[in-house]
C-alpha cells in the first residue's frame, strides 16, 4: 500500500463545474429569450459554449490531481481501475438518457411524425458506445451535448494508455509555459488551417482534437501547479506565471479561452489554501454534484418543454425560462440521486469484481511453469 497522504479535495472546482453546467443550459436556451432579453445579454449567453472548454481543462486537471499517485506508483497497472471508475462515472446516466430519447423518437415514428434527420436509429450504436464524435458522424445528433462526453471518453482511454509515462514527466516553470503555448498555438493554427474562426465551429469534425488538446492542457496545468505549490515561493510563481501566460495566450486564442487556464490556477490555489474556499457552500456544491445530470439532461428536457408548453420557441415568456431552469435542476437532482449514483455504484462493483477475477486467474506463463 502506498504511504502517500490522501488527495486534498478542491471544493471550489466542484462549484465551478456547477456554474459551467448552468452556462451551457443558458447557451442552448438563449434562442427562446430573444423576445425579452437585450441583444447584449444574448451575446454574453452565446459565449456559453466556452464552458465546455472549461470542462475539458478542468477534467484533465481534476483527474490528474486524483489519479497521479496511482499512475506514478503502479504505472500501466493503474489503467484498468482508472477505466472502471471513469466508465462507471459517465455511462449509466448517458445510457439512461439516450434510451429515453430513443423511446421518444420511436413514439414520434408511431404517431406518424418523422424522427429523421435528428434521430437516425442507424447511428444509435455509436452513440451508446460514446464513439459518435470520433469521426463517425458529420453532424451532432441525438443528445447533442453528449458529443463532449464522447470526446472525453477518448481522452480517458488515452490517459489510461499514457498515464504511467505522464507521471514520470517533470514539468518545471519554463517547460510548463512552453508546453501550454505550443499546444494552444497548435490548436489555433489547426483551426485556422481549416478556415474556422472559432473553436466552437464544426464540432463533429473538430471536437475530438479540441477536447484532447484542452484535456492535455489540464493535466499539464495540474502537474505544474501541484509541484509549484509545494515550493517556498510557489504561490508567487503560480500567480505570476498565470498572469503572464494569460496575457501571452490572449494573442494566440480568444481572450475568453485564454482566461480558462488562468482562472483554474487561481481557483485551485484558493481552494487548497483558503480557510473557506470559494463556492464551497452547500448550494454551490450541490450544483457541482448534479452538474453532469444537468449537462446531459437539459437538451432533451428543452425539447420536451417546448413541445408541451411553448407556442413560439423564439419567444418564451421569462416565467417559462425560469420554470424550465428550475425543472432542469429538479429533474437533474432526481437523476443524480436515483440513476447516476446507484448506476455508478453498481457498475463500479461489477468492474471491480471483474478486475479481481482477472487478477486471481493464473496467467498462461504461470500455468506452464
Amino acid at each position: 500500500m502506498s504511504g502517500r497522504s490522501p488527495v486534498v479535495m478542491l471544493p471550489t472546482l466542484t462549484g465551478v463545474r456547477g456554474i459551467a453546467a448552468l452556462a451551457v443550459v443558458l447557451y442552448h436556451i438563449r434562442g427562446g429569450m430573444s423576445g425579452f432579453a437585450p441583444e447584449r445579454v444574448i451575446a454574453v449567453l452565446a459565449q456559453g459554449y466556452l464552458a465546455v472548454d472549461l470542462f475539458f481543462v478542468l477534467s484533465g486537471f481534476v483527474l490528474w490531481w486524483n489519479y497521479r499517485d496511482p499512475f506514478r506508483d503502479q504505472g500501466p497497472r493503474a489503467a484498468p481501475r482508472f477505466i472502471v471508475r471513469r466508465f462507471s462515472r459517465i455511462f449509466p446516466l448517458h445510457i439512461a438518457i439516450l434510451t429515453a430519447m430513443a423511446l421518444f423518437a420511436a413514439a414520434l415514428l408511431a404517431s406518424g411524425r418523422g424522427a429523421e434527420p435528428y434521430y437516425p436509429f442507424a447511428s444509435l450504436p455509436a452513440h451508446y458506445l460514446l464513439i459518435q464524435n470520433w469521426g463517425f458522424a458529420d453532424s451532432l445528433l441525438w443528445n447533442v451535448p453528449a458529443w463532449s462526453i464522447s470526446a472525453e471518453w477518448a481522452a480517458y482511454l488515452l490517459l489510461a494508455a499514457t498515464g504511467g509515462w505522464l507521471a514520470r514527466m517533470r514539468i518545471g516553470p519554463w517547460r510548463f509555459a512552453l508546453l501550454v503555448v505550443a499546444v494552444a498555438a497548435g490548436l489555433g493554427i489547426w483551426f485556422d488551417s481549416r478556415g474556422l474562426s472559432g473553436i466552437g465551429e464544426d464540432i463533429a469534425a473538430t471536437g475530438l482534437i479540441r477536447c484532447l488538446a484542452e484535456f492535455g492542457l489540464g493535466i499539464i496545468l495540474c502537474q505544474w501547479w501541484s509541484a509549484e505549490r509545494e515550493r517556498r515561493r510557489g504561490t508567487a510563481v503560480i500567480l505570476g506565471t498565470a498572469a503572464g501566460l494569460g496575457a501571452l495566450a490572449a494573442g494566440l486564442l480568444a481572450a475568453g479561452e485564454a482566461s480558462i487556464m488562468v482562472a483554474i490556477v487561481i481557483l485551485a490555489l484558493q481552494a487548497s489554501t483558503a480557510a473557506r474556499p470559494l463556492l464551497s457552500g452547500r448550494i454551490a456544491q450541490w450544483l457541482g454534484d448534479i452538474s453532469y445530470a444537468v449537462y446531459l439532461s437539459h437538451y432533451f428536457l428543452w425539447i420536451l418543454f417546448k413541445l408541451f408548453f411553448v407556442d413560439d420557441p423564439a419567444d418564451v415568456h421569462p416565467a417559462g425560462i425560469a420554470a424550465f431552469v428550475l425543472l432542469t435542476l429538479a429533474v437533474s437532482h432526481l437523476l443524480y440521486r436515483y440513476v447516476e449514483v446507484p448506476g455508478r455504484r453498481l457498475t463500479q462493483r461489477a468492474g471491480d469484481r471483474l478486475l479481481a477475477m482477472a487478477a486471481a486467474s493464473p496467467s498462461p506463463h504461470r500455468s506452464k511453469a
